[in-house]
């Protein structure tokens, strides 16, 4: 197979020559342009070779080496071998690259021989270097890694992994070699490998720790049912193959033991994880063997210990394969879950909402149809949130939802997108409506002490932080990496962060993208830099990515102290003021509402026989909306688009309006004026540019044929549709000088024989199902 180059360079011509002379000696290539591109690249693709350009614009290539290395220690990947392209005859730069631990350097412009016995010659050695590993790390008789490379490999994977560590044994095996002798030993070790190995989920991590005594690590296991089934197919499998090697008269009592221990988080270690392994498989072995255990603290080891320490207890009280849906408990336990949340946000003014979906069905559907689609609903809410929100099945037909740690506008998002997709999914089949009540943080509240987390790799940097801070009546929390702090405001919210720049693994600037990303209240969180650099260009990016000064190393007390104040002063100056404008919008949403809703009861007044229309039309239209998904702001939206979109009427001349008779074809000419009209008229409101459509096109028809445009289909906005199908109805359901308002049965009929060519079919539908739950015929002109 060839080998996978991938080319770095910000020259598209340099790309375009390393890519046709290596394709030509038999070589796959990608061509990259920045060292963005690569480390996005990485995560999902293992080449042989990466030729990095040294200058780029951005991101050079010392600083793209630096991060690839880091980004491999994160995701356990081993390290790409990398060669700089250059055309520096500098021996200070090449000497730079060599102490970093580049393989190699190709002077630019390239001469294809050259760069072609350069790669091959690095492809050689690591070719080489993999097999001497190899042979270093694996056992000879197996196959499996040995036991230093074991230890090696799962220290780090019981870390970043969660998963089952599992102590395996084989019983009686020592007969084997006393009766049969150490060849039969060996075959049947071999055997007992390629069943593990068969019987394991791709993935998973086996080593040889002793004579018969194996590790392994998986991953993909869901619970205890994965190891019962383990345990019972080696066994079963172990003796058959044994009476193969051995004979079908082989009467050693042969097997395999397990201990097995769950491990999760950055906390598990893998030295303490597999003494409790262990432990689970002397109880085993104490018993009936052949068998498996997990420890759960109960276990007594060899000594007759059975005492539990911290680490151990939390391995045992870790969650197993979290599922990435959100958390769903009954009412009870949800009960004390839901007690402990409203202490801690109260505690430390963290914001979270609470919605309660609640579900009817439509017409007379059986009870069994119904409760089936609440249980979907309830699946397809847990499916659609995060890790971190919790579900509660309230009532067959009531879903409680806790949102932890979101912010308002995303509210709606997220609400409109359980929604949307469950009525794409699933039709129409139910009735949904729900209720929210926002939980915001009171920033009234402790504002006397201050709480600051500062986050330097330098242990001395932060103790002098925290001397002169927390002698100055602060709180201090000390964190010695980026990747620390992110974890860290995942449950706390400090008033400012003091963020160094030059950390290893992560630096500020990364550490600061990331904390900015967050869709919560962290992503707020004011930061401040530290720096011993006084390159301006560190503090211009530093500016950008939205910090809010930076301070120099070695600190002057006084100026520290003056910074940190000055700035959290100025964040909570910032949100007494948000809170205020919030206040003031509302008002001003309300006090525009009401002016609409004034124009339109004007508008209305001109026409005798359809007073309130427009605000019945505007009500109609955010019950269709709030049916189809919307958002709450898309929802009052529509509503005033609904007030408005008459407004062209204005320029009607009454005598047409109040015309008790039927319209001649030039009256009617005129009253087909009134979209555009209104439409003219809205247009001047720049920042609600939708309500000019709602008006010039609520029409419109569907299968084509209406005014003014005679657009079709979904050339009609959505709006507009949903405007024409509230329209029609009131005009169904009104008093007219010609007749009285139809009857509900009639207005069905007119809406069912509209489908598709007056009405869209999804809104006409969903007015049907509003007529459905109003038996009592509610929705009409009183």
């Amino acid at each position: 197979m060839a080998n996978w180059i991938v080319v770095v360079d910000d020259d598209l011509s340099n790309l375009k020559v390393a890519g046709h002379i290596l394709s030509k000696n038999n070589k796959r290539v990608t061509a990259l342009k920045s060292g963005e591109a690569l480390l996005t690249f990485i995560r999902d693709n293992k080449p042989d070779l990466i030729l990095l350009d040294i200058r780029m614009p951005g991101m050079d290539g010392f600083e793209t080496f630096r991060k690839l290395r880091s980004l491999e220690n994160e995701l356990q990947l081993e390290e790409i071998p990398v060669v700089f392209l250059t055309a520096d005859e500098e021996t200070a730069t090449e000497s730079k690259g060599f102490e970093i631990g580049v393989s190699d350097y190709i002077r630019k412009p390239f001469e294809p021989e050259i760069l072609v016995k350069r790669i091959n010659n690095i492809l050689e050695k690591q070719e080489k270097l993999h097999h001497f590993q190899d042979e270093a790390t694996r056992d000879k008789l197996t196959g499996f890694l040995n036991k230093a490379a074991t230890n090696e490999r799962l220290k780090v994977m019981c870390r970043k992994i969660e998963g089952y560590l599992m102590m395996i044994d084989l019983d009686s095996f020592k007969l084997v070699n006393d009766l049969y002798g150490h060849d039969m030993g060996d075959k049947v070790l071999i055997t007992f490998a390629e069943l593990l190995k068969k019987n394991l989920p791709e993935g998973s991590t086996m080593g040889r720790v002793g004579g018969d005594e194996f590790v392994a690590f998986c991953s993909a296991f869901t619970g205890e049912n994965d190891l019962k089934i383990l345990a019972r197919c080696m066994n079963e499998q172990l003796v058959e193959k044994a009476k193969e090697l051995m004979g079908p008269d082989m009467e050693i009592p042969l097997g395999v033991s397990m201990g097995a221990i769950y491990v999760s988080g950055p906390d598990a270690d893998y030295t303490d994880a597999l003494a409790l392994a262990d432990k689970a498989l002397y109880n085993v072995k104490q018993k009936d063997k052949h068998g498996y255990a997990i420890y759960n603290g109960d276990t007594v080891d060899e000594k007759g210990n059975d005492t539990t320490g911290l680490k151990a207890l939390s391995m045992i009280l870790s969650e197993r394969n979290i599922p990435d849906s959100a958390l769903s408990l009954e009412k009870d336990a949800f009960i004390n879950v839901y007690r402990f949340i409203m202490r801690y946000l109260k505690r430390y003014n963290r914001s979270a909402s609470k919605l309660l979906f609640t579900l009817c069905p439509v017409n007379e559907q059986h009870n069994d149809i119904f409760y089936e689609a609440c249980d979907n609903f309830c699946e397809h809410i847990k499916d659609h949130l995060r890790k971190s929100d919790l579900v509660m099945r309230y009532r067959k037909n009531q879903v409680f939802v806790f949102l932890t740690d979101i912010k308002e506008f995303a509210i709606a998002q997220v609400v409109g997108g359980i929604m949307n997709s469950w009525y794409k999914e699933n039709g129409d089949g139910v009735s949904i409506s729900y209720e929210i009540e926002n939980i915001e943080p009171d920033l009234s509240n402790d504002f006397n002490t201050l709480w600051i987390a500062v986050v330097d790799d330098e242990p001395l940097n932060l103790k002098i932080a925290e001397r002169i801070l927390e002698k100055n009546g602060m709180k201090v929390s000390l964190l010695n990496s980026g990747r620390e702090l992110l974890d860290f405001v995942k449950n706390n919210i400090p008033d400012l962060i003091l963020l160094d720049v030059k950390m290893q693994e992560m630096d500020g600037f990364d550490t600061l993208a990331k904390l900015r990303a967050e869709n919560s209240e962290i992503s707020d969180i004011p930061v401040i830099f530290l720096t011993a650099n006084d390159d301006e260009s560190f503090e211009a990016r530093g500016l950008s990515l939205g910090a809010m000064d930076f301070i120099r190393k070695p600190f002057i007390p006084e100026v520290l102290v003056l910074r940190v104040k000055h700035a959290v002063e100025l964040i909570r100056l910032q949100r007494t003021l948000y809170q205020e404008v919030e206040k003031k919008t509302a008002e001003n949403e309300r006090l525009f509402i009401h002016v609409v809703e004034s124009l339109a009861q004007a508008i209305d007044a001109k026409d005798s026989y359809t007073n309130g229309h427009s605000g019945r039309v505007a009500e109609y239209a955010r019950l269709i909306a709030k049916k189809a998904g919307y958002s709450s702001a898309a929802q009052n939206n529509i509503y005033i688009m609904g007030l408005l979109h008459d407004v062209g009427k204005i320029g009607v001349p009454d005598h047409i309006i109040n015309k008790p008779s039927r319209l001649t074809d030039e009256e009617f000419e005129v009253i087909k004026r009134h979209p555009s009209v209104g439409s003219q008229i809205l247009s001047n409101i720049k920042e609600m540019p939708e309500l000019a459509s709602g008006a010039h096109w609520h029409h419109e028809r569907f299968g084509g044929g209406g005014y003014p445009d005679g657009l079709v289909g979904d050339k009609i906005p959505e709006t507009s549709r949903i405007i024409a199908v509230a329209d029609a109805y009131d005009a169904m359901t009104s008093n007219r000088s010609y007749r009285k308002y139809m009857t509900q049965e009639k207005v069905r009929s007119e809406l069912e024989n509209g489908k598709g060519t007056q009405f869209d079919p999804r809104f006409a539908d969903i007015m049907l199902k509003l007529m459905d739950e109003d038996p009592d015929y509610q929705m009409r002109e009183h």
